[in-house]
């Protein structure tokens, strides 16, 4: 399995937060479908990999791999992904398909400043973030005639390691999101979130959480499914999170899914989820905090702190190292 790295130019995996302003509940069903929708085209154009998320009534949590480099792209390539954002006419937009495809044909320095405009709101989770939640946001306040913001603040992110353990607890904790807000009793039965749509719209199989939580590399989709099905149970089953799934709900999905002897419940400080800065093995951690500290020039050595997950132990970095 390929690991997200720690240093610059290297791939990698990071939960998002982001809620809106003031915390109301302004995002419905019918604007949950429309985020959805731009979240696809956003991610497309990027070049980021959404593995899971959760659209809930005042925030949302994505788990997303960005890549550390944009690559070769040819014009062609360019094209269909400026496409996503850029194929419908909007008034006021600044860039359109014709002006691309124009200076892409002119060639020479027209045609190298269109592509490094394109390519430089690739392969960046900061650009690929603001183009998301400004899209959103101009797209809502035209919609309901509002003027003003509508994210409370700049987005959170945890740098999450690109491994079987830390990818499967933390994505558990997002696809869990709708049943810890009272939402769903069962995490399936909430379509706005990786694991809900995967299963509810039939094509688990494409669930881009699936292979990289797999046990082994051969390993069928179903018994893949099947694992995360009972691990979500355990993990949804401490009440110290908000509301879980009861003793008899846990026991019936034991019983149809097999023993889940080893297995420990999922006792993650919820802070580490959202507001630290890294997750996952300790050496993965110790690196990323060995890497910050020698950047910022700090003497004060921190240590990674430990995280209670299932199978292997996960650790969490501070941000403030």
């Amino acid at each position: 399995m390929r690991r997200a790295g720690v240093g610059r130019g290297s791939d990698a995996v990071y939960h998002v937060v982001s809620r809106v302003c003031g915390r109301e509940f302004l995002l419905t069903d019918v604007e949950k479908e429309a985020f959805r929708g731009l979240l696809g085209r956003v991610a497309g154009f990027c070049g980021v990999e959404v593995i899971t998320f959760a659209l809930l009534d005042n925030h949302f949590h994505l788990l997303i791999e960005v890549p550390g480099r944009v690559g070769d792209l040819s014009d062609g390539e360019l094209l269909q992904r400026a496409s996503l954002l850029y194929g419908k006419e909007r008034r006021g937009q600044p860039l359109s398909m014709a002006r691309i495809q124009a200076a892409l044909s002119a060639g020479g320095e027209v045609r190298e400043a269109m592509r490094k405009l394109l390519m430089g709101r690739m392969a960046s989770l900061a650009m690929f973030m603001k183009i998301l939640k400004q899209r959103y946001s101009i797209r809502f306040n035209r919609r309901y005639d509002r003027v003003g913001t509508l994210w409370e603040g700049r987005f959170r992110s945890v740098l999450v390691e690109n491994s079987r353990a830390a990818l499967r607890a933390v994505g558990a904790y997002i696809d869990l999101n709708p049943v810890r807000a009272g939402r769903v009793s069962d995490p399936k039965d909430y379509r706005f979130s990786g694991y809900g749509e995967a299963i509810g719209s039939g094509e688990a199989n494409g669930y881009p959480l699936w292979p990289r939580i797999a046990k082994y590399r051969d390993e069928a989709q179903e018994r893949i499914a099947a694992h995360y099905r009972e691990y979500l149970y355990v993990a949804g089953s401490d009440p110290r999170k908000g509301r879980s799934f009861d003793a008899d709900e846990v026991e019936a999905v034991r019983r149809r899914k097999g023993d889940l002897t080893g297995l420990q419940s999922l006792i993650c400080r919820l802070r580490y989820m959202t507001e630290g800065a890294v997750i996952g093995t300790k050496g993965f951690v110790a690196e990323w905090m060995r890497e910050r500290q020698a950047h910022s020039g700090t003497r004060k050595r921190s240590q990674p702190t430990l995280v209670h997950g299932l199978d292997n132990d996960l650790y969490a970095g501070s941000p403030r190292v």
